[in-house]
């Protein structure tokens, strides 16, 4: 046995030998190839010359279009001004409607009674102006009004016609006065003839019993005395009396004198 183990140290020694031995040859190559490294001279390497720099266009006019046309802060600036329309102008409203009180349709000129913003009742014919309104046409059924020059509108009477519960202000009843004949023998009837009613009680601006104008019927119109006889065209107390020939006969009123 002790031989076997001499004889595996001395192999163990050789190998470590050649180890040694083999180490010290690789260190010295490495040593030798440094050395010829260092011992070259450096080559330096050639460098391509930049590129030549363009020169500078001539400053022309039109590559600043866009700057002086427009604004660094919006660029949505237009040169062209851009000029609206105006907004066209909002419809009037349609005014409030004429209240329907009657018709007259006799002769050649048909007259219907309207009032106005809850005033006083007038006659109107066609082509007349209602308030806001024009009357253009009207019938037994239906009356058409103009507006706004263009707009117009038709309504039944019905519609418009004036409520019995609330009569206008300037609505009076209609009052007709008469003087009595005097009989024969008696004094005339400036000397204080009998004054009668023919609908309700007279008014306070019923007539004296020696005046030919008749009572109010508002809207500076005024009735006729019955045994009135003075001519068409007379003027009493600032009243024009007027005669007028229809179908039914002969109708009379007094209008003020202007």
């Amino acid at each position: 046995m002790s031989r076997k183990i001499i004889l595996l140290n001395l192999a163990l020694l050789a190998l470590a030998g050649t180890l040694v031995w083999q180490a010290r040859l690789h260190y010295l190559e490495t040593k030798a190839h440094e050395r010829e490294i260092l011992r070259r001279a450096a080559h330096p390497r050639p460098v391509l010359a930049p590129p030549a720099v363009p020169q500078p266009q001539p400053v022309q006019s039109m590559q600043y279009l866009d700057v002086a046309q427009r604004t660094l802060f919006s660029r949505d600036r237009n040169p062209t001004v851009v000029i609206e329309p105006p907004p066209p102008k909002p419809e009037p409203p349609m005014p409030a409607l004429p209240t329907y009180y009657g018709q007259i349709n006799i002769g050649e000129y048909p007259v219907i009674f309207l009032s106005v913003g809850g005033g006083a009742q007038k006659r109107f014919q066609v082509g007349d102006k209602v308030g806001d309104f024009k009357l253009l046409s009207f019938n037994q059924d239906t009356v058409t009004l103009g507006w706004a020059d263009t707009k117009q509108v038709e309504k039944k009477l019905n519609e418009i016609k004036a409520k019995v519960d609330q009569p206008s202000a300037a609505a009076q009843p209609f009052t007709g006065v008469y003087q009595a004949p005097a009989p024969p023998g008696a004094p005339s009837s400036s000397g204080g003839a009998q004054i009668k009613s023919l609908s309700g009680p007279l008014s306070n601006d019923s007539v004296k019993p020696d005046s030919a104008v008749g009572a109010d019927r508002g809207d500076g119109f005024r009735g006729c005395v019955m045994t009135d006889t003075t001519p068409a065209g007379t003027v009493v107390d600032g009243y024009r009396k007027v005669v007028t020939t229809t179908l039914m006969g002969k109708s009379c009123y007094w209008e003020k004198a202007k």
